[in-house]
């Protein structure tokens, strides 16, 4: 597992979950490779905004098979997850920590999702309960993962992808995260 972990911000209420390809910027099938291949969704920089505005702490978890694969260079990733942070930045956004699993899903590390040990690290890091704090991905491992921490998941659908999966848990599916953002604000958990 690969943890970024920035400053510490007083003042978060709550705190929020994000994957990051899929749900931040479009996933593509041959792996986001550099930062020119980052192609954000309309909505998602508005969505990280409104949550700093409201408090909210965002932590990214994310598997990154394509760096085990090969295919992604580790200058190459940190210049992605770095790009990612100053676009949040950027446009009033904030994220405040990171956890990244590199492994390929033969490797059966530990903290691939659906395996829930990037969630439960984030929550140890923010001094949050699972139970407490929502998930937001795009795919079924996403929402898997959410279950085996013990935390609400909810699914982005935008239908661009072949990401549905029907053999995943129940739960909220919107078809942005702005969506999603805004179900999370009218929720007590």
């Amino acid at each position: 597992m690969i943890s970024w972990l920035g400053s510490p911000r007083p003042g978060y209420s709550r705190f929020l979950l994000l994957d990051r390809d899929g749900v931040l910027n479009v996933n593509r099938p041959d792996y986001v490779k550099s930062f020119d291949e980052v192609c954000f969704y309309p909505e998602a920089l508005e969505a990280l905004r409104v949550l700093e505005s409201n408090g909210t702490g965002v932590i990214l978890i994310s598997n990154q098979s394509g760096i085990n694969r090969g295919l992604i260079e580790w200058d190459d990733f940190w210049l992605i997850h770095e790009g990612v942070i100053r676009q949040a930045e950027a446009h009033g956004g904030s994220i405040l920590a990171a956890f990244y699993c590199p492994h390929r899903p033969d490797e059966k590390c530990e903290c691939r999702k659906p395996a829930p040990a990037m969630i439960l690290a984030a929550c140890r890091f923010a001094g949050i309960n699972p139970g407490q704090t929502f998930f937001i991905g795009d795919a079924g491992s996403d929402m898997l993962a959410a279950e085996n921490a013990g935390c609400p998941g909810i699914r982005i659908y935008r239908g661009d992808t072949a990401q549905k999966d029907m053999r995943t848990p129940p739960g909220p599916c919107f078809s942005t995260l702005l969506d999603a953002v805004l179900f999370v604000h009218t929720q007590s958990i």
